[in-house]
């Protein structure tokens, strides 16, 4: 763990900083050390303190001296930011009011994205819901800041609605309310296809790999990956993705677009391994392909290549 830390220090000194709480967020989900818990709640206090997020730095600071409580560092940041609020009671509460509304208006554009993709509108769904990710970098950052909003009676509109009713945006309390992972996992998995219909795959596998950090069970993003990776013919990550994956994918996962992206990586592969178990791989895929469409004349003739036979598509 200790080196995770030192990581998560090096990207905090390198002024990595959302990657810098990501990594932290990942301590916190694995760690059982309390003392672990509370030095790391106290540079997520720091880091949000240095952003002016000072609500969620509050609240890291709190988690950390509930910890440990007698770390004379935690105190100070706390006692300073206490007085801070002392002094400045009136820009406070203006600056509160003002990052409340901006929370409820990037969950209306989230919801309202993802509504407007069902609604088959992907053009006018983009730019709301890319937007999203200059605020929120990661999924981790989303998680902190997406915390705690109040939301009246009157200001619960339909996208608000949305994701109340589909339990994306969890009631914490009155008139409070928190994003949710499965809402959040929606989010990243609609943005992903998004970049991936307008050509921008690099944002889509950014994309996937933080809904697969929000749900580790969902193995979809992983196989999605690998058609983004062979999109951008980045063949070396695709062959190291496919090789920690099961052969078959799950039935949410285009099957064609899936094997097309592993036979033509394994493909490369091969032509510098020269090894029979790339070969073979880039055989079965081949032909997992034209079990599903015997007219792809593309993976007919790659096949053709390797097994010396009459196309496919010419049979």
């Amino acid at each position: 763990m200790s080196n995770l830390i030192e990581h998560a220090q090096t990207l905090e000194s390198n002024e990595n900083i959302a990657e810098a709480i990501q990594t932290y967020a990942d301590i916190i989900r694995s760690e059982n050390d309390s003392e672990v818990f509370a030095y790391v709640n106290f540079r997520l206090g720091h880091i949000y303190q240095e952003w002016g997020e000072l609500f969620a730095a509050q609240r890291f600071f709190s988690q950390a001296h509930q910890l440990d409580p007698e770390n004379t560092d935690i105190r100070d940041a706390i006692d300073n930011l206490n007085q801070h609020f002392s002094e400045n009671r009136e820009q406070i509460a203006d600056q509160m009011s003002r990052q409340n509304s901006d929370q409820i208006v990037s969950l209306f554009r989230i919801a309202t994205g993802i509504k407007l993709i069902a609604m088959d509108k992907p053009v006018q769904a983009y730019p709301l819901m890319k937007s999203r990710t200059k605020i929120f970098p990661n999924a981790a950052v989303a998680k902190h800041l997406l915390t705690d909003i109040s939301i009246t009676n009157e200001e619960r509109n339909s996208a608000i609605e949305f994701l109340i009713e589909r339990e994306w945006l969890v009631n914490t309390g009155v008139e409070l309310y928190t994003i949710a992972d499965s809402g959040l996992y929606a989010f990243y998995n609609a943005l992903a296809q998004l970049h991936i219909d307008n050509s921008a795959h690099s944002e889509a596998i950014t994309c996937y790999d933080q809904a697969y950090w929000l749900d580790d069970s969902q193995l979809a993003p992983l196989y999605q990956k690998v058609i983004c990776y062979a999109a951008l013919e980045a063949w070396n990550e695709a062959s190291a993705a496919i090789t920690d994956l099961a052969a078959e994918p799950p039935t949410e996962i285009d099957q064609i677009a899936y094997y097309t992206a592993v036979a033509e990586s394994c493909h490369h592969i091969y032509q510098k391994t020269d090894a029979d178990s790339d070969k073979q791989k880039v055989i079965e895929a081949c032909e997992a392909v034209l079990r599903l469409d015997k007219k792809d004349k593309v993976i007919s003739k790659l096949l053709a290549s390797y097994e010396d036979k009459k196309s496919w598509w010419r049979r």
